[in-house]
């Protein structure tokens, strides 16, 4: 039996006292700066929470789930989960409106750190304010609508809804569209210039000179495999950036045929030593914060606009050129406008303009990789790759956290449950999912397991029996850390290297059990990334923000985010 300290045990005993009296959020012990690898486990199975392990039951799987997976089912089931449909267009508004006889609307898929906005925007409203004409004597203008570059490219490729013209980052982008059977016309090459590259921490990139005659991307690739760097990138099928850094990176593993054996197996072993995958460069920056990574893929506009970046990183460039080239749509007949707001991007205003936020670095920087060598099918090809194998030799392992207390009655917790259910469609059979439910009890509705049909059948079960539980108080924190005890037993005992994520989903208002500042560095002990989901207009969306933040996960707000689409994304980026 492990050894308890006397303060320990009073305390534990005190809290125990007060959950059961009903008092409100209670301190952990104070475990300042002690807590170490070594003892991060007996600290963490001290903490004394009110925890029931439920009998599992079974739910009923959607039928499309079951034909996904391919396994018998028993059931005569009516439910489906609901199949993520694109959003409405006119929920995005313009940046710029044009309002000449002719306008041309114009794409500009953004990331979030991305400042192509502010200059894009700046060039179209120059261009605007001229009224120039085109050869029939009617004023010509554009309109710039900003969207997630992952949601932009959705509604093209599904033909949704189609612009006239679309910027993207890299000429990559352009072929990938072309790959999924969309017609575009290379207006210009180049609108804005900009690089990505790999910034290393300034105490890792001195350790690796000290170790190497040169650094390069083939040193770095090594440095991460043998543990001298820890390295994260943004998740290909969402960021542009993460699509460039991969194809790159296999590129330089076989730079004749990325899709070769060779190159398959080299990045197979690199992508096991990686420490992230993010949905997002500001979520990738937070696991930098968080010291889950000391090396990230990043373009150099961001990297030279965050002070903090600049003085504590060296960049080194890497993969295709970031050059922003503008396409037109081949449905579109506006290609008089489109290269007419090319030629304006040219101009010497637009240009200054742009070296003022930073844009135009690198400029002597080419890329030994060719976008035009990579014709259709080949990107995706490259793609379904990286899915198979985006986790390594690592397994998913998930904990879903639901908040079913009083506060999430009503139409809080049909929203979480429908959540819970879209998720499924997203999660790969070979992933390890388990359920937790809390009140100020936390529950097991469903431990750890892989995701197979029987597995699904538990889980849309725990879905199912939420409404037959909770009414008392928020034990959020204790929730969280039931969930990491589970995660860490398995990091423990199973005999892979998992991958570990959390995905919390909460109005966020604890009333019971541990403080949230209190349990800060134990959480931080263990690096799962948590997602935070709040529900309600009144959410505490500072709590969820700051849970998200610890280990570099994300917050997403189900009263603004469009929560269908940003999970599908993070399960794509995980799972």
């Amino acid at each position: 039996m492990k050894r308890k300290n006397s303060l320990l045990i009073i305390l534990t005993v005190l809290v125990a006292t007060l959950f059961a009296t009903g008092c409100g959020p209670v301190d952990a012990p104070d475990f300042g700066e002690s807590i170490t690898e070594s003892n991060k486990d007996e600290i963490l199975n001290e903490l004394e929470i009110s925890f029931e392990e439920v009998e599992p039951v079974e739910g009923e799987i959607p039928d499309n789930l079951v034909n996904e997976v391919n396994q018998g089912n028993d059931n005569d089931n009516d439910a489906e989960v609901p199949v993520y449909e694109m959003p409405d267009i006119t929920a995005y508004d313009f940046d710029v409106t044009g309002t000449g006889d002719v306008n041309a609307e114009i794409f500009l898929p953004v990331d979030d750190n991305s400042g192509i906005r502010e200059v894009v925007n700046y060039a179209a409203n120059r261009f605007n304010e001229r009224k120039e004409k085109n050869s029939n004597g009617e004023t010509i203008s554009v309109s710039i609508r900003c969207l997630e570059s992952s949601l932009a490219e959705d509604f093209i490729r599904t033909k949704t809804y189609e612009p006239d013209g679309y910027i993207a980052d890299n000429e990559l982008l352009g072929y990938y569209m072309e790959a999924n059977g969309i017609n575009l016309d290379k207006v210009a090459s180049k609108t804005v210039g900009n690089v990505i590259g790999i910034a290393i921490k300034n105490e890792a990139y001195e350790s690796l000179k000290s170790k190497n005659d040169s650094i390069d991307v083939t040193t770095i690739v090594q440095a991460n495999i043998d543990g001298d760097l820890s390295i994260g990138y943004t998740n290909p099928l969402t960021s542009p950036i993460g699509l460039n850094f991969v194809v790159s990176m296999l590129a330089t593993f076989d730079a004749s045929n990325p899709n070769s054996m060779e190159a398959s197996t080299d990045f197979s072993e690199f992508q096991n030593s990686v420490n992230s995958v993010s949905y997002s460069t500001n979520q990738m920056i937070k696991a930098v914060n968080s010291g889950m990574v000391n090396s990230f893929v990043i373009d150099y506009q961001s990297f030279l606009t965050n002070e903090e970046l600049k003085n504590s990183f060296v960049f080194i460039p890497f993969g295709v050129r970031h050059d922003y080239p503008l396409y037109r749509m081949a449905t579109t007949d506006k290609s008089e406008v489109l290269e007419a707001f090319a030629d304006s991007c040219y101009s010497e205003e637009v240009q200054n303009y742009a070296k003022r936020c930073n844009f135009f670095g690198y400029e002597e920087y080419v890329s030994n990789v060719d976008p035009s060598r990579y014709p259709a099918g080949t990107l995706n090809e490259i793609l379904n790759f990286w899915k198979e194998n985006k986790a390594g030799q690592k397994r998913i392992t998930c904990v879903f956290v639901a908040d079913f207390s009083g506060s999430m009655s009503g139409d809080k917790i049909e929203s979480l449950k429908d959540s819970m259910r879209n998720a499924a469609q997203y999660i790969n059979n070979d992933s390890y999912i388990g359920v937790i439910g809390y009140d100020h009890i936390v529950y097991e509705f469903c431990p750890i397991g892989q995701f197979d049909n029987q597995q699904m059948k538990y889980y849309f079960g725990a879905i199912e029996s939420f409404d037959e539980y909770g009414g008392g108080g928020t034990a959020t924190n204790d929730a969280l850390i039931a969930a990491i005890r589970k995660i860490r037993y398995e990091e423990l005992h199973c005999t892979d290297s998992i991958k570990p994520i959390i995905i919390l989903l909460s109005d966020g208002k604890t009333e019971s059990g541990y403080t949230l500042r209190s349990l800060e560095n134990v959480i931080h002990a263990f690096p799962y990334p948590i997602y935070t989901i709040g529900y309600g207009g009144n959410a505490d969306k500072d709590e969820l923000r700051r849970i998200a933040g610890i280990n570099g996960g994300i917050f997403i707000d189900s009263s603004e985010d469009d929560i269908s689409y940003i999970l599908k994304n993070i399960f794509n980026a995980e799972m």
